[in-house]
């Protein structure tokens, strides 16, 4: 009877011993999630082109969605693509999460999603929301595909 209660004990006990390193995990896996994005916008700051590509899987994709007057308009981008339109632009770019950004992960996927703005040379150009997903690839996290809204009216001051 004693052997049977201990062995119960001990087994409820055991998921409730492994619940903080679970959640220390997810906490670090989140911020290594954020790590990759603050990187990517880093290197836009930048304007540098391989730390930019870095970031991304060589075959992620880009959606814009822009708010005009008629409804939504949609530009998509490879990974090439964007670091041309965004790295020769002149100026510097800034872009950054206007409010903490959800995280979700779940093992080698995640999922942040953001409001934004970005100015360039200073100046606001527009804000809206950013989501990305990300793959771990190998001990990295890398942006297979993001798309954000392009909203210019609006933004918080």
């Amino acid at each position: 009877m004693f052997r049977f209660a201990l062995a119960t004990a001990l087994t409820l006990a055991a998921p409730v011993a492994a619940a903080p390193a679970a959640t220390a995990t997810a906490a670090q896996d989140a911020a290594a999630v954020l790590t990759a994005i603050d990187s990517w916008f880093a290197a836009m700051r930048a304007k540098d082109r391989p730390a930019f590509e870095a970031v991304m899987q060589a075959d992620s994709a880009f959606i814009a969605m822009r708010r005009t007057t008629e409804g939504w308009t949609q530009v998509r981008r490879n990974r090439s693509e964007l670091a041309d339109t965004l790295l020769n632009r002149p100026g510097e770019i800034v872009e950054r999460f206007i409010e903490r950004p959800t995280v979700l992960v779940h093992g080698p996927i995640a999922t942040v999603w953001g409001r934004y703005d970005i100015s360039v040379a200073g100046k606001r150009l527009h804000c809206g929301v950013d989501s990305f997903n990300l793959i771990k690839d190998g001990a990295s996290w890398k942006i297979a595909n993001a798309s954000w809204t392009i909203e210019p009216e609006g933004c918080p001051k």
